[in-house]
């Protein structure tokens, strides 16, 4: 009865009783459990202060003059067709007991009041409304949090977590749409040695410092400042035309200001030197900007400024050599699958997933595809790639009984001959399905999330479970995650590798865990690679991990059996 009264007292009430004595002594009972008790002598009456009122709960008896009680709660039923209602009958009004439960009614108690069905009927109607509240309460705690956890995603997507300025990513967005930019990146020389004479808290003040030097410097003036690497910084002006004497003035001023800087650490003073590259390149303009950088570190320059005579790249050359090695291999049949095993926290094997490499004809090594992939998507050969290896893991799937998870880019989602055959091979043999994991790259490839839809229904029939793979890696929709309910949810290694160091990553793994597992969503952690960071995440209650300190991947696919650490 505590609990009870404790959670009604916020509740706001609506009694309907046109009778003086039954208003009065029910109106005892109510007070019980009730401290915001609105009470109508009729249909009318109670109508009048719904509409300008927010209630709770309603209370009503049925006969009542003007307007009685059903016809009430027709109109109220019109505007909220949730609110809970109990009526209060008498024996003779029993004809009225079935059009009150196509009215939703919560509870119906016989008049004259019997306090054992009272109090039953009042203690089931408080929890409703006190379950509907807590749910509204939960639904929006749930989406201040992960508009929260937005929020701070975007803040990491954009700024540099130890100065404050804009990050890498900025910068690249930033540069896009610019017609005429000018470049300059800035090195900081032997940044390495501060780092190991005064370890890295110092390294980091001088970061701090230098970045506020850089904001000074360009306070007057149009340029942007980023902080792309540990020791590498960026400023940028979108021009209108390129003065070359406008720029050799401020380089100049730059390394006058510069020979001023200087960082004190107790009773250590530190001068720091930089090394500068600039482009005016419209095309890869960092690309340019970081070669002309290389070349006046090479040659012992403070500053360089690109130009064709300084680039020795080769890239379409080079892209053309990895197609042809591609090619090659496919024709050779030197395209192979292999296999990294997912464990459980106790170690065990629960399923593998399949990754794709090729064989180099010359050392017999496998080639990891992070070194032709991107080539080939470019270059039409993806498909053939991706086709051979998902139905490797699929032929094996069926001559085992291993669990295979296999990688979907949204460019296979869209191919349809390839879903054709998947789903042919899947309609005489759907007893396979049940060991078969989709994983789905979560990018901003993904163009129509439609289409993503379609292909988890189209295969989900056959048993197959879905995973989303990569989340967390810099394009997250949390909404998206929430209409298709996948069944894992894989955690990118970009944030998993760190959070034994970075706090920021480990509140974000926790909280991406955490909202997971409230969502029924099995979470699966790729990166795995030490001790400490597999005790962590057990102790966020992960429920599976994959990486290097389990097992790199493997040409024959292991048994299901629990595998030590290595």
């Amino acid at each position: 009865m505590k609990e009870l009264r404790k959670i009604s007292k916020g509740l706001r009430v609506l009694y309907v009783e046109d009778d003086d004595d039954a208003r009065s002594s029910t109106l005892e009972m109510l007070e019980n459990f009730f401290t915001d008790i609105v009470t109508a002598v009729d249909g009318e009456d109670a109508l009048e202060k719904f509409y300008n009122n927010t209630f709770d709960l309603i209370i009503s008896d049925i006969n009542m003059p003007r307007l009685n009680g059903i016809e009430m709660l027709r109109k109220i039923r019109k505007d909220d067709d949730e609110i809970p209602v109990l009526i209060l009958s008498a024996y003779n009004e029993s004809e009225y007991f079935l059009e009150t439960i196509k009215l939703n009614v919560d509870g119906y108690i016989l008049k004259p009041l019997e306090s054992r069905q009272f109090l039953a009927s009042i203690k089931k109607v408080i929890e409703k409304v006190h379950l509907k509240k807590e749910a509204v309460r939960y639904k929006v705690h749930l989406e201040e949090e992960l508009q929260a956890r937005t929020q701070e995603l975007e803040r990491r997507l954009h700024y540099d977590g130890l100065t404050g300025l804009f990050n890498r990513y900025s910068f690249f967005e930033d540069i896009k749409e610019v017609a005429l930019p000018i470049v300059f990146i800035i090195d900081i020389d032997k940044f390495n040695v501060i780092n190991e004479i005064y370890g890295t808290s110092v390294g980091s003040q001088v970061l701090k410092d230098f970045s506020s030097f850089l904001l000074e410097f360009t306070a007057e003036s149009s340029y942007q400042t980023y902080r792309i690497s540990a020791d590498e910084f960026i400023l940028w002006d979108d021009v209108d035309y390129i003065d070359p004497e406008k720029y050799e003035h401020d380089i100049a001023r730059f390394f006058r200001l510069l020979s001023e800087f200087q960082v004190v650490i107790g009773d250590d003073t530190i001068f720091i030197e930089a090394t500068i590259g600039i482009s005016t390149s419209h095309k890869e303009a960092y690309e340019s900007a970081k070669i002309a950088l290389d070349f006046a570190k090479s040659h012992r320059r403070p500053y360089a400024m690109y130009s064709s005579a300084i680039d020795k790249r080769d890239k379409e050359q080079d892209a053309l050599v990895w197609k042809e090695r591609v090619k090659c291999a496919i024709e050779d049949k030197r395209l192979y699958p292999v296999y990294q095993p997912i464990v459980d926290s106790t170690g065990h094997i629960t399923k593998h997933e399949t990754l794709m490499r090729i064989k180099d004809e010359t050392t017999q090594k496998l080639i990891s595809p992070f070194f032709f992939l991107d080539i080939d998507i470019k270059t039409g050969l993806y498909d053939t790639l991706s086709k051979t290896i998902i139905f490797e893991a699929l032929h094996l799937l069926e001559g085992s009984q291993q669990t295979l998870s296999m990688n979907f880019t949204y460019s296979d989602i869209k191919n349809s001959d390839l879903m054709y055959e998947i789903e042919k091979f899947f309609k005489t043999r759907s007893e396979l399905g049940s060991r078969a994991v989709f994983e789905i790259t979560e990018s901003e490839s993904i163009e129509n999330y439609d289409d993503v839809k379609k292909f988890i229904r189209r295969f989900r029939k056959y048993g197959i479970r879905i995973a989303i793979d990569d989340f967390g890696s810099g394009f997250s929709n949390f909404e998206y995650i929430l209409e298709i309910e996948p069944d894992y949810l894989k955690i990118d290694g970009s944030l998993v590798k760190n959070i034994d160091s970075d706090e920021r990553s480990y509140i974000l793994v926790k909280a991406i865990t955490h909202f997971s597992h409230e969502l029924g969503i099995k979470v699966i952690c790729e990166y795995v690679h030490n001790e400490k960071v597999f005790a962590m995440l057990k102790a966020l209650d992960v429920d599976e991990y994959q990486g290097f300190y389990f097992s790199e991947p493997l040409e024959a696919i292991e048994s299901e059996r629990t595998i030590l650490p290595r």
